[in-house]
């Protein structure tokens, strides 16, 4: 019985000897031996690598010769690898035809300089038979650089840093002395040292670039043209976004909507409901409106109607809200409980919902100042306050309307009523929010500051005087008197710019600081001092709860601008 592999040749044996070998994965592409060698420190540190006891890493300095930056450090890696040595015969240059018996002749040309891999690889094969194998060493370490190294400040040319290279750096004394800070005293050409490290990351960032798996190729049936198509890709809706100083507001859709005979049944029944919604009322807010839908109704396909019978005031004192296409609040008084309220709610821990997802309570965009407190939106119509405080300062009777619509902010309401809806509204919300008692005598004592208020001054003490200039009581508690301030900062709103946020200038409305005005200066008398601008949290919001651009885009109604407004303005927060 013959054991496998009986007969057959062994495979050769070759001695490994002793000898210290140190492995180097130069990042470099070597062309001069001697300068990689020098670029980590030269054979005495090499020497010392070559200790099979010696874990420390090795530097690599790309500029040896000068002043470079941080050298880039090694990982020493443990290895058990052989270095191998193939001798094949030397190729003498003379080269015939395949084939052919014609005599060798000299051919020189296309040998490479430098022999590459390929080069060696191909030697071996064509030298199977006659080639020779030895076995130099063994490999215990493979040094290999995986950090980035650091920038690098240039000192070319730099009179200063070449003083200081050759006087300070050598650390002779009798070089030292004759060194001196320059007289410069930050006038030109004042040259400093630079840092010693200008990068802090070592490591480059994954940014694992991947292809977007929603992006698929399709051809044109036509002309067989292929092209990129995200399948995911917003749905672009042709609602006007309209702003507070646009001239003129839209009186049809846009152009480019799409027929509606291209929408399902579904649509089309959504889209009636909306048209006589809008007969009825020609201005809703977002919840509003859906609040209006049937169980049955697909709410979600309420962006994709609107479009065919209204526009959106992105700003002024309609904001966030869906006006009827020919309809202009701004021309008519009729329109002025339709304004809007936007607060800023300080939920802990809870959110308000931006979509056009239908709210449990079909009268959540209505406020009692009851418990529950809807927790679908921070907007409010004036129409739907029906809170008894509130109730009478929406329908303040025609003399006390103003004759012109302050179209940024206040609308046909003074400012002194907006200004007590306001913080009203927003007094008793965190006090339903919070689930606390709030002070009736409190707001009915602030509800007794003036419905119109100037901004003037303070002169007199009297209690009948502090109430006409927007002061309550001296007596009057912590928040009836930061009611009250936020009263006189929501009322000083002078002029201002519309922000720029974002770069599209569609940001929300501000209003400047104010600034001292020419009778206080004047008449010599003193102030009440409080601190200028609104206090935290009676300011309007960045945003409201009108969730119709929330993953789609929509388009700009195209109206030149009209605007008083100086753009240099310090701005704050209505």
């Amino acid at each position: 019985m013959s054991l496998p592999g009986m007969g057959r040749s062994s495979a050769p044996r070759h001695p490994v000897p002793t000898t210290s070998v140190v492995s180097l994965e130069h990042p470099c592409l070597v062309l001069n031996p001697d300068k990689a060698i020098q670029m980590v420190g030269g054979s005495r540190e090499i020497s010392r690598s070559l200790d099979p006891d010696n874990d420390k890493p090795l530097g690599l300095n790309f500029q040896p010769d000068g002043s470079a930056p941080r050298t880039v450090v090694s990982l020493n890696r443990k290895t058990d690898n052989l270095l191998l040595k193939f001798t094949v015969p030397k190729r003498t240059g003379r080269k015939r035809k395949r084939g052919s018996d014609d005599p060798f002749v000299e051919h020189v040309t296309g040998l490479p300089s430098q022999k590459d891999v390929a080069y060696l690889l191909r030697s071996l094969r064509d030298n199977v038979d006659r080639h020779q194998t030895d076995v130099l060493g063994s490999i215990t370490s493979t040094h290999v650089w995986r950090t980035m190294p650091d920038l690098m400040y240039t000192s070319r040319g730099s009179e200063f840093l070449q003083d200081v290279q050759a006087k300070i750096l050598p650390q002779e004394y009798s070089l030292l002395k004759e060194w001196s800070l320059p007289e410069t005293y930050a006038l030109t050409d004042t040259e400093v040292i630079p840092p010693p490290a200008l990068s802090t990351q070592a490591l480059p960032f994954n940014y694992t670039y991947r292809q977007n798996p929603a992006v698929k190729t399709v051809s044109d049936p036509l002309t067989g043209k292929k092209s990129q198509l995200n399948t995911q890709a917003p749905i672009r809706l042709h609602t006007y976004q309209c702003q507070y100083d646009d001239e003129k507001w839209p009186d049809r859709p846009h152009p480019q909507c799409p027929p509606l005979s291209d929408y399902p049944e579904s649509h089309k029944q959504l889209h009636d409901l909306i048209q006589r919604l809008f007969q009825e009322r020609p201005l809703w807010t977002r919840r509003a409106l859906v609040n209006q839908f049937p169980d049955d109704a697909p709410s979600f396909a309420a962006s994709h109607m609107i479009p065919y019978v209204a526009f959106a005031i992105r700003s002024g004192p309609w904001k966030d809200t869906f006006c009827k296409f020919g309809v202009d609040p701004r021309r008519d008084r009729s329109f002025r409980k339709y304004q809007t309220v936007v607060m800023q709610l300080l939920l802990r821990g809870q959110g308000f919902d931006r979509t056009w997802a239908r709210s449990q309570d079909r009268k959540s965009h209505i406020f009692t100042g009851k418990q529950p407190f809807p927790r679908d939106g921070k907007l409010w119509q004036l129409c739907d306050l029906e809170d008894p405080d509130l109730k009478p300062l929406v329908d303040t009777p025609e003399i006390n309307i103003r004759h012109e619509c302050d179209i940024r902010y206040f609308g046909w309401y003074s400012n002194g009523v907006m200004a007590k809806i306001r913080v009203a509204l927003k007094a008793k919300s965190d006090a339903l929010i919070a689930n606390e008692t709030l002070d009736q005598a409190a707001i009915k004592n602030f509800l007794t500051l003036p419905d119109s208020w100037d901004g003037m001054g303070m002169t007199d003490s009297s209690e009948q005087i502090r109430s006409s200039m927007g002061f309550l009581p001296k007596d009057a508690s912590k928040k009836e008197l930061e009611w009250a301030a936020a009263y006189r900062g929501l009322c000083r709103t002078l002029v201002g710019s519309l922000p720029t946020a974002g770069g599209s200038g569609k940001g929300r409305l501000s209003k400047s600081r104010p600034s001292a005005r020419s009778s206080y200066i004047d008449s010599g008398e003193k102030r009440v001092s409080e601190a200028p601008g609104i206090p935290e949290g009676y300011e309007e919001p960045d945003e409201g709860d009108d969730g119709s651009l929330d993953g789609q885009e929509e388009v700009d109604y195209p109206s030149e601008r009209k605007s008083s407004f100086n753009e240099d303005d310090s701005v704050a927060v209505l």
